[in-house]
């Protein structure tokens, strides 16, 4: 299977849930944890991706991704971070309008460290759990098709042209969330994105749009997959604005 894309037996002993975008808001993270009682030996969390900028925390990313219990698929800004050339004028300013300087101002070589951590992030992932199979991604699902979606990943790279269009719609992709009418998403029970903040989490066809604009001052949420129980915390304003899509 390709790097690309990663597969998650089901949780024999334990629980599973995965979290909206965390923007660097690892504190909630924590909190949240605490209220579930998570059990780092049983449970396993799992993260749509956007674990970084905005928030004051990102730099505690590197310490979240080396725990065994934790996994996460890649958000348009970890790729943003991946894709960051100081030498690229539009692109950095663009980067930095979306919370990211945190990383502009790191020295190389710990650039290069994020960099390695998040170029191993897969863009997509399947869960095994006891209602069916859960698909993990960003934003979306191309085609609505997720078999597709698993045989394209895992063809070589570069993709060239159409690959950079699966990149972009698997990180960047809002057209459901905005209303666009689609299909459910074929070979899967469900699946969990984020990207676009919602005012609680919410079901469109058979996709969980699980971030809640935490790092808007509103709510960091994740999803418990065994009984589908969602559970947040209220996090403080971290001065950012942004719009808000109603539920």
């Amino acid at each position: 299977m390709s790097e690309l894309f990663a597969s998650m037996s089901a949780n024999q002993v334990g629980r599973d849930f995965v979290v909206g975008d965390v923007h660097g808001c690892f504190t909630e993270l924590r909190q949240l944890l605490e209220q579930v009682v998570f059990d780092g030996s049983r449970d396993r969390l799992f993260s749509v991706g956007d674990l970084v900028d905005r928030g004051p925390e990102s730099r505690q990313v590197l310490e979240w991704l080396a725990k065994p219990w934790f996994h996460a698929v890649r958000g348009n800004h970890e790729q943003m971070a991946l894709e960051f050339d100081l030498a690229q004028t539009d692109a950095c300013e663009r980067y930095l309008n979306n919370g990211g300087g945190w990383f502009i101002c790191l020295d190389e070589k710990d650039k290069q460290a994020y960099r390695a951590a998040f170029s191993r992030l897969p863009l997509a992932m399947e869960v095994a759990c006891e209602h069916g199979l859960i698909g993990l991604l960003h934003a979306d699902c191309p085609l609505d098709d997720w078999n597709l979606l698993r045989q394209q990943l895992a063809l070589p790279l570069p993709w060239g042209e159409d690959g950079g269009k699966l990149l972009r719609q698997i990180t960047w992709c809002r057209l459901r969330a905005k209303g666009m009418v689609r299909k459910p998403v074929v070979g899967v029970h469900m699946l969990c994105v984020g990207h676009t903040p919602q005012r609680k989490v919410r079901q469109i066809d058979n996709v969980w749009y699980l971030d809640t604009g935490g790092v808007y001052g509103r709510q960091l949420s994740m999803l418990q997959l065994d009984n589908m129980l969602t559970h947040s915390v209220n996090v403080a304003d971290k001065g950012y604005g942004g719009d808000m899509l109603e539920s």
